[in-house]
């Protein structure tokens, strides 16, 4: 192997791992909700019981999937993604440290602080900690990926979340798909309805992404009434389908007022494109999906578009 492309390899493959493991998501900060509301870290870990109950079965009744138990505890104390298997060793460890401490001590030691010690003084993976209450932490998280209006994920969430899929893709080939969308006529409607009519149309509109699109997509609010939509192993023809499913879906919904709109609806206009080999960074790839809406614009609007090579389709 060329050394240069070697070590291309190994800069993506490490870029890639340091964004996996910061880049939090809404499923993320549910599991934590969930985690801290119901105490079910101290519960587990028998904090605030006799005796550790059954974490797995616990976890399980609020809804845990299978292979995920031990990865969301040490996510919800300490906000690093391990695999479940080393998750699961782990935990184990923790235990057996915070009943050791606690005889030292001569206390209960809770498991936080056994942890952080755990952490900190045995594995050394944690060189500066800090202690934060847990539910502050998830509202602050949450706050920061999401966008305030409309609670579709937001532009920093999306260039990280791009820039995953897209080093993802030139690793292994998978590829996945952009959507780039615009309201048509966004700027009159809201001169004629007023901005909180307005704010009303853009949080419609990301509901209706949300029930068109999978759990596996990614809807953000890009900026204005412009919206992205990341489309996980979707090819271009796929991709095509689940733009044109949104655009109907939108065509579709009556707004407020839209009839006085220049074509009497609220309408979309969407550009579409999917990773290949000779793309040379995310930014290339946006540029194309916003060509291709551009294209479905200048044609008309309330249209799907394509990049291909030069053109749109």
């Amino acid at each position: 192997m060329d050394k240069n492309m070697e070590n291309s390899n190994l800069s993506d493959e490490a870029h890639l791992n340091e964004l996996e493991d910061t880049n939090l998501n809404i499923e993320d900060i549910d599991n934590l909700k969930k985690l801290t509301d119901g105490r079910v870290i101290e519960i587990v870990s028998g904090d605030i019981v006799d005796h550790i109950q059954d974490d797995e079965f616990l976890l399980d009744s609020i809804g845990k999937k299978p292979g995920t138990y031990y990865r969301d505890l040490i996510f919800a104390l300490m906000q690093i993604r391990l695999p479940e298997e080393e998750a699961k060793r782990d935990w184990k460890e923790m235990l057996k440290h915070k009943y050791i401490l606690s005889e030292k001590l001569g206390r209960n030691v809770g498991i936080h602080v056994a942890t952080l010690d755990y952490y900190t003084n045995i594995k050394k993976r944690v060189l500066n900690p800090k202690i934060i209450d847990a539910n502050e932490y998830v509202d602050t998280a949450s706050r920061a990926i999401t966008d305030d209006l409309t609670k579709a994920y937001n532009r920093h969430f999306f260039d990280d979340e791009f820039k995953r899929l897209f080093l993802q893709a030139r690793m292994t080939g998978r590829i996945f798909s952009l959507i780039m969308l615009d309201l048509d006529h966004f700027k009159i409607y809201n001169d004629l309805n007023g901005h909180i009519q307005g704010d009303i149309a853009l949080i419609e509109t990301v509901r209706i992404l949300h029930a068109v699109c999978s759990l596996d997509d990614t809807v953000s609010r890009y900026g204005g009434e412009e919206f992205t939509i990341l489309l996980t192993s979707q090819s271009l023809s796929l991709a095509m389908k689940t733009a044109e499913h949104i655009r109907q879906a939108i065509f579709d919904y009556r707004f407020v007022n839209e009839q006085a709109l220049p074509q009497g609806r609220l309408s979309a206009s969407l550009g579409v494109t999917t990773y290949r080999g000779d793309i040379l960074s995310p930014l290339d790839m946006i540029e194309e999906a916003d060509v291709a809406l551009y294209r479905a614009k200048n044609s008309g609007r309330n249209r799907v578009k394509a990049f291909l090579g030069e053109s749109a389709i």
